[in-house]
């Protein structure tokens, strides 16, 4: 009679063992879930920030203060909204994502925790790298820019567990005390050297004939040629109108390079 009474609660007592240690597990368990979406989300948005750099205007590195809104809205928004080539102007700290919150709708990411640090430009390792910095040497603007690796980085801070009231989760330490952070890099080769039309109007320092002009030597020689125009009507002096001495046409092909038509039958 005695064993029976000691055996009464036995399986209460059992439960809230149990309890106390599945219900965090239980609660955990979609948390890290949505720390793996916020690294899954940051990588990509670091990505599109590198690629930003490979479209901007005149090989530029764009500002910051462009791109950051673009990738919070495209990375870190709801998933059926629409893509836009410009971010839409809101101020609200909340993002749209709703992986972003917790279980007790308390955000894990807001828009203040994301930041894009400054793009760093680097000159590409190795032999490659070497090589640019000789031909660097060279007059005039050949190479564009010799240091072509751009690197993108975010940094995110992850806010720690609250319950709803806002006060620390306590029952599930350490996590209302962690401080987690997460950075992401993501490095491209942005300036590969290539060249924005032949030039033969205009004035584009990134055209084909301004940066293979300083490679020719008698390219100097170019405005010297006009003046011979001058005495092209003398007798004599007829043929010397016709000499382009470092005169560049980017688009000619020589003759021997052409392949030619088949025969109509």
């Amino acid at each position: 009679m005695s064993f029976r009474r000691l055996q009464r609660g036995q399986s209460m007592v059992e439960m809230v063992v149990l309890c106390l240690v599945l219900v965090p597990l239980f609660l955990l368990i979609p948390i890290l879930g949505k720390y793996i979406h916020i690294r899954q989300q940051s990588q990509q948005a670091t990505r599109s920030a590198a690629w930003e750099a490979t479209s901007a205007r005149s090989y530029a590195v764009p500002s910051n203060a462009q791109v950051r809104p673009q990738l919070i809205a495209r990375h870190f928004g709801a998933a059926d909204s629409r893509i836009t080539s410009t971010a839409p102007s809101t101020t609200a700290e909340r993002l749209d994502d709703p992986l972003l919150n917790t279980f007790s709708d308390q955000p894990l990411l807001q828009r203040s925790d994301i930041t894009l640090n400054a793009y760093r430009n680097d000159r590409e390792p190795g032999i490659m790298g070497k090589l640019s910095g000789l031909i660097s040497k060279l007059p005039g603007p050949f190479p564009p820019n010799e240091r072509g690796l751009i690197t993108a980085r975010m940094d995110m801070r992850i806010r720690d567990l609250r319950t709803a009231d806002g006060s620390a989760a306590a029952y599930l330490e350490p996590f209302d005390t962690i401080g987690l952070r997460m950075q992401t890099s993501s490095t491209l080769l942005t300036d590969p050297w290539n060249a924005a039309g032949a030039g033969i109007t205009g004035n584009n320092p990134r055209s084909v004939k301004a940066q293979i002009r300083n490679m020719v030597p008698t390219s100097n020689l170019e405005q010297g040629a006009q003046m011979l125009k001058g005495v092209s009507s003398l007798p004599l002096f007829g043929v010397l109108g016709d000499l382009k001495p470092g005169h560049i046409e980017p688009d000619v092909v020589p003759m021997d390079k052409l392949e030619r038509y088949a025969p109509r039958p």
